[in-house]
C-alpha cells in the first residue's frame, strides 16, 4: 500500500473567483442587467467622443427646422430649444453622472474600510470615533453635501469632496460592526497570542471574509451617489454650468414636461436604468461573492 496516497486528501479543487462568476452567471436577469450596463458604459463614455456635443452651444438656434423635433429616425431622442440632439446630451450628462458615482463610491468604500478595520479592532479609537459618529450620523447626509457643495463652490471635484467627505463614516461603522464579530474568534485569539501584527490580522484574517458585505456596501454607494449628484444637479448646485449631467438635464428640460414630454422623460427613463441595473447586478455580485452560495 502506498503510504503517501493515504496522506492525500480527495477533494475537489475549489477556486474562490471562479466560484464567484459560475454563481454571477447563472442568473439571467443578472446577465441582463450585465449585458445593459456594459452597453451603458460604452455609450456613456465612446459616444460622445465622437458626437461633439456642448452644453453650451447655440449654434442652431435660429434654425427652426432644427428645433423641438420629436423622437425619429433622424434625430433618435429628438432635439432641444436650442435645436441640439437630445441622444448625444443624454450620454454626455450619463458620462458625467457616472464618472462621479464611480469615483465618489470607491473613496468612500477605500476610506471606509481602512478606519472600520482598525476601528473593529482598537478600543481608545473606538471611544474616539464613535463620538465623532455619533455628531455627524444625527445630520442628514443630504443637507451635509448641499451646505459643503455652497461652501466651496460649484466644481467636478468639490461635489465628489463634498460628497465624501463625511459618507465615509457610515460605512467605516458598518465594517466596525463586522469587524467586531470576527475579531474574537478562537483563530484570531491564537493568533494573537502568538504575537501576529494587528495589521496582518486585519488583512489575512478579517478583510477576505468580510468581501461579500464589501461589495454589498458599494453596490448600494454607487446608485446612491449618482442620485445625489441628479439632485444636486436639479438644484443648480455642484456642478459648474457648462457641464452636462442627467440631472442638470432633467432640470433643464423639467419645463417642457406637458409640451415636449420627451424632453424631461428620456433622461429620466436612462437615470432609472442606470440605477435599478447597477444595484441590482451589484446586489448579485453580493451574493455570488458569499462563500456560502458556493455549495
Amino acid at each position: 500500500m502506498d503510504k503517501k496516497a493515504t496522506e492525500k486528501i480527495d477533494t475537489p479543487k475549489y477556486s474562490y473567483w471562479k466560484s464567484v462568476a459560475t454563481v454571477f452567471f447563472s442568473n439571467k436577469i443578472t446577465i441582463a442587467m450585465f449585458v445593459l450596463i456594459l452597453i451603458i458604459l460604452l455609450m456613456a463614455f465612446i459616444q460622445p467622443l465622437f458626437s461633439g456635443y456642448n452644453l453650451m452651444s447655440v449654434n442652431k438656434i435660429n434654425d427652426f427646422k432644427a428645433r423641438y423635433n420629436w423622437p425619429s429616425l433622424k434625430y433618435w431622442f429628438g432635439t432641444d430649444a436650442d435645436g441640439q440632439s437630445l441622444f448625444d446630451a443624454i450620454w454626455a450628462g450619463a458620462r458625467t453622472s457616472i464618472s462621479i458615482g464611480v469615483i465618489a463610491s470607491l473613496i468612500t468604500t477605500v476610506i471606509g474600510v481602512i478606519v472600520g478595520a482598525f476601528w473593529g479592532f482598537s478600543k481608545k479609537f473606538d471611544r474616539l470615533m464613535l463620538e465623532i459618529y455619533n455628531v455627524f450620523s444625527n445630520v442628514p447626509t443630504l443637507l451635509i453635501i448641499i451646505v459643503l457643495s455652497y461652501t466651496f463652490g460649484n466644481g467636478f471635484w468639490n461635489l465628489i469632496f463634498a460628497m465624501t467627505v463625511t459618507t465615509w463614516l457610515g460605512t467605516a461603522y458598518f465594517i466596525r460592526v463586522q469587524v467586531m464579530l470576527r475579531r474574537d474568534q478562537e483563530y484570531n485569539i491564537a493568533s494573537k497570542t502568538l504575537g501576529t501584527p494587528t495589521t496582518r490580522m486585519i488583512l489575512r484574517n478579517i478583510l477576505p471574509y468580510l468581501t461579500s458585505v464589501i461589495v454589498t456596501q458599494l453596490s448600494q454607494l454607487l446608485p446612491s451617489f449618482i442620485s445625489y449628484e441628479v439632485f444636486l444637479s436639479f438644484l443648480g448646485v455642484g456642478l459648474s454650468s457648462d457641464v452636462p449631467s442627467l440631472g442638470r438635464l432633467i432640470s433643464q428640460y423639467s419645463p417642457y414636461m406637458t409640451s415636449y414630454p420627451y424632453l424631461f422623460w428620456l433622461p429620466v427613463f436612462v437615470l432609472a436604468l442606470i440605477a435599478v441595473s447597477l444595484y441590482i447586478v451589484g446586489q448579485n455580485l453580493a451574493d455570488a461573492s458569499d462563500p456560502r452560495t458556493h455549495m
